[in-house]
């Protein structure tokens, strides 16, 4: 108990330092790329919702910022980001060395691996074998890219802008399968009675090369000090139970490490 008291008030020391150093303004300028359910979503009243959001929210909150969210889609979110369009992106993206060479990356605030999404009656293997010859759709500029040409190179990928419009395609059958995160793969499962003739094949795929070791918060490269205030609010979420209460709130459990 006392270890975790000292981490609590650390962190918050560290903020209180911070707070004035980082983003002077008060605003923090958050990227999100939306399609991209339960993390990223654009509601029917034109507001932003999901995981990503609202921890983006419990973020600012315990760094004293008002967040402020531009919606990027996800082929241009790097791109945006050293253009100085914003100054973090908070939108499910995994922590990857291919990444590292151009932004930075906070510690991880969540795990999730990967699988393939198909219908459960069209005999599928998630291997090379039996994959080989099946259309699989991926979202662009994603891990997924990066699996399957390195894995599966004798199927046919194709990329999407945003995660729905691969499902689109799965539904009306113009591709066999779908490679995508496990956690939105399962809420798109669960999301529509007609999803239920698509299951997973296989189980969990787990690849730090392609996927990232967790996902993080982008920034630019060389911001220390607001690199350092963004890491202790993520450990602040995790002492004073607020990251719980939203994960179980969302998932039903905590992903932070799952």
């Amino acid at each position: 108990m006392l270890n975790r008291r000292s981490l609590f008030a650390s962190a918050a020391a560290l903020l209180t330092l911070l707070g004035a150093q980082a983003q002077a303004e008060g605003v923090l300028r958050v990227a999100i790329s939306t399609g991209y359910p339960p993390f990223n979503v654009l509601n029917a009243d034109g507001t932003f919702g999901g995981f990503d959001v609202d921890y983006a929210l419990l973020l600012c909150e315990r760094m004293q910022k008002t967040c402020e969210f531009t919606d990027i889609e996800w082929d241009g979110i790097i791109p945006g980001l050293l253009a100085n369009r914003y100054d973090v992106i908070i939108a499910s993206m995994g922590i990857t060395e291919e990444r590292k060479q151009q932004i930075t990356f906070s510690n991880p605030y969540y795990q999730t691996p990967s699988t393939v999404i198909a219908r459960a009656d069209a005999g599928l293997t998630a291997d090379a074998a039996g994959l080989a010859g099946r259309t699989i759709g991926v979202q662009r500029a994603t891990g997924h890219e990066c699996y399957i040409q390195r894995e599966w190179g004798e199927a046919d990928m194709r990329s999407y802008p945003t995660t729905d419009e691969a499902y689109l395609d799965l539904l009306a059958g113009r591709i066999d399968a779908v490679l995508v995160d496990s956690i939105p793969g399962q809420d798109w499962l669960a999301s529509d009675p007609a999803h239920a003739v698509f299951a997973p094949v296989g189980g969990d795929i787990y690849d730090t090369e392609c996927f990232g070791a967790g996902t993080g918060v982008g920034l630019r490269q060389g911001e220390t000090e607001l690199l350092d205030a963004l890491n202790a609010a993520i450990q602040l979420t995790r002492e004073d139970g607020s990251y719980v209460a939203l994960s179980e709130r969302y998932f039903g459990r905590d992903i932070y490490g799952q």
